[in-house]
């Protein structure tokens, strides 16, 4: 994880990595804000387990993940969220995540 300190993390491109690689029925479900708004709870995620520090690569529980955001979701507000096509953005913003490495 420590890599991803040292790589230029671009929000804008990051959404758009994450639009074009979504499945139909998802890309459907999540504005561009909704898509930056569980990629920043994925980093704070991150943060607060110490991951960003991490010098090797990491294995991410996904479901401690996709419960973490769903949990932070609903709690600010966004109710409409469904947690499997929560993970299918996690999961590309984790592959966006590998393109900068």
């Amino acid at each position: 994880m420590a890599e991803m300190e040292d790589c230029i993390f671009d929000d804008a491109e990051a959404v758009k990595y994450i639009q074009a690689h979504l499945p139909q029925d998802a890309k459907e479900k999540f504005t561009d804000d909704e898509v930056l708004y569980i990629s920043d709870v994925m980093f704070d995620y991150y943060e607060s387990n110490g991951l960003l520090d991490e010098e090797e690569e990491v294995d991410i529980d996904m479901d401690e993940l996709t419960a973490y955001v769903m949990k932070n979701a609903k709690r600010d507000g966004f109710n409409n969220f469904d947690a499997e096509l929560v993970r299918w953005v996690i999961e590309c913003e984790m592959d966006y995540e590998e393109t900068l490495q």
